[in-house]
């Protein structure tokens, strides 16, 4: 599925992920509390979580 990228790499979009409703798997940078985060969300149901193995 994803393999050994990075969030930071899996951000840009190099490869398509789909999570188990169906839809892609994207990833977010968010910043708060001085501190940039990245969030996967899935646009299909638009759950997210912090790493997007946890949609798949």
């Amino acid at each position: 599925m994803a393999g050994n990228v990075s969030k930071n790499a899996r951000r840009e979009g190099s490869k398509e992920m789909t999570s188990r409703w169906g839809g892609a798997i994207k990833m977010r940078s968010v910043f708060e509390n001085g501190k940039l985060r990245h969030m996967a969300y899935c646009e299909k149901s638009g759950n997210t979580a912090r790493k997007p193995k946890d949609l798949m």
